[in-house]
């Protein structure tokens, strides 16, 4: 089969891999649609979380079940799924607590065994979660990236009268937008992108005002959310909520940077982690999108053929940032 594999920093390439073959408590999923999320670009930058080279990338898609192992009796020969991608170690004190997503070694598909950024891939048969078979395939390969979002309203406990401001209009960041409208409503949702093809997906996910800079950013804002991930967008989060506000840190840093703590204690902020999702996420973030309440897949701005994955990873990667959620179809 064909797949995308990882061999080292800017190196993906399109090449031919045996099929795989499930185990009797695992089944063969035909990849429709592949996303490339945030933390594939870290690895295609910096090489972070991968453990095997090469290897083969992705854990955001939906597909079809094309085959059953023999004691998989919940599953059958064409279900639609989506699947869990984390895979934690089971073994630490968030693992026996069940808390998976802050397990000490967390670990995703794509990272420590084959990903779906090919056209097959074997997962566990627990892993799975169905798909209506109505419709259109195509917007569930967004529940990864929804069910991000997701979390980050689970821990923020958002209420209508929270003004909001969200730095970075990427794919988590507009998801969340376009939650904070449809189902989970604030005051107001402010969005900072120094793109301005972000900020035109920002209107489309319904931001009540788009800013291209901090400086346009106002300084009472309860709740802001760094969607981001670099030094700038941080430290506005810091100047601009208000005392006793709260800031939701989602984005993953790959610089460390000098931190203003002591405008952190002045103004008795809580900064609060909000690291992926938990399972229940994926399966609201599948309920919402079936039940029509969100339409997700305004975020998706290209779609590549899987030996094309080196361009998506070069539009991603280039500086424009004119591209939100680019979809592999293998």
């Amino acid at each position: 089969m064909n797949a995308v594999r990882f061999y080292g920093i800017q190196d993906v390439r399109f090449e031919e891999i045996p099929k795989p073959i499930p185990n009797k408590d695992e089944v063969l999923i035909k990849v429709m649609y592949a996303g490339i999320c945030g933390s594939d670009l870290h690895i295609y930058h910096k090489g972070m979380f991968i453990l095997h080279i090469p290897e083969t990338m992705g854990h955001e898609f939906a597909g079809i079940i094309e085959e059953a192992g023999a004691s998989v009796k919940d599953w059958r020969v064409g279900d639609r799924v989506y699947a869990n991608p984390m895979v934690p170690c089971m073994v630490c004190a968030s693992c026996l607590a069940k808390s998976y997503n802050t397990c000490e070694k967390l670990s995703f598909i794509g990272e420590i065994s084959q990903g779906c950024f090919a056209e097959y891939i074997c997962l566990p048969k627990d892993k799975l979660i169905s798909i209506p078979m109505e419709g259109d395939l195509k917007p569930y390969v967004l529940c990864e990236p929804l069910a991000v979002a997701l979390n980050i309203c689970r821990r923020a406990n958002f209420q209508r009268e929270d003004k909001v401001a969200v730095l970075g209009a990427g794919p988590i960041g507009l998801l969340l937008m376009h939650v904070l409208k449809k189902i989970r409503p604030v005051s107001s949702v402010t969005a900072l992108d120094i793109s301005e093809e972000r900020l035109k997906m920002a209107q489309k996910a319904g931001a009540d005002n788009c800013v291209g800079n901090a400086e346009e950013l106002a300084d009472d804002y309860d709740k802001i959310v760094d969607a981001a991930g670099v030094e700038t967008t941080l430290k506005a989060a810091v100047t601009h909520t208000k005392a006793n506000g709260f800031i939701y840190v989602v984005s993953i840093f790959e610089k460390d940077f000098h931190f203003p703590i002591n405008d952190i204690v002045a103004k008795q902020l809580s900064v609060v982690g909000c690291n992926v999702y938990e399972k229940e996420d994926l399966e609201t973030a599948v309920k919402v999108i079936w039940e029509g309440r969100l339409k997700p897949d305004f975020v998706i701005t290209h779609e590549f053929p899987l030996k094309e994955a080196k361009e998506a990873f070069s539009l991603l990667a280039g500086g424009e940032k004119k591209a939100s959620k680019v979809v592999l179809k293998p």
